[in-house]
C-alpha cells in the first residue's frame, strides 16, 4: 500500500491536486490542515487557535509546511511558483551572461 506519511509527500500531493496552492502559502496551509487533520475542519477554527495549538491537533507548523513546499518545488520544477504562459502574447527576453 502506498502510504503518504511525510510532510513533503503530503505537500507534493496537494500541489499536484490544487495548482492554486503553488502560488499562495495560506491556501496550502488551509488545504493541508483540512485534508490531513483527523476529524478537524481547519477552516472552522480561528487562525490563532491553529497557530498556537497545531501540536495539540497533531499537525506541523506553518513553517514546516512552507519549507516542505520549497523542497518539493526544488525537486519538481513543474510544480514551482514560476508560471510560464505562452498564450498571453507577451514578449520573453532571455539574457545569457557569460
Amino acid at each position: 500500500m502506498n502510504r503518504i506519511n511525510t510532510v513533503e509527500n503530503k505537500v507534493l500531493q496537494i500541489l499536484r491536486d490544487s495548482p492554486e496552492t503553488r502560488y499562495e502559502d495560506m491556501k496550502l496551509y488551509y488545504r493541508y490542515y483540512n485534508r490531513y487533520a483527523d476529524d478537524l475542519r481547519a477552516g472552522e477554527l480561528p487562525l490563532g487557535d491553529l497557530a498556537y495549538n497545531y501540536k495539540f491537533y497533531g499537525l506541523p507548523c506553518f513553517e514546516s509546511i512552507r519549507r516542505a513546499r520549497q523542497r518539493v518545488q526544488s525537486l519538481f520544477p513543474e510544480l514551482s511558483r514560476k508560471e510560464v504562459r505562452e498564450s498571453d502574447g507577451g514578449v520573453v527576453i532571455v539574457i545569457n551572461i557569460i
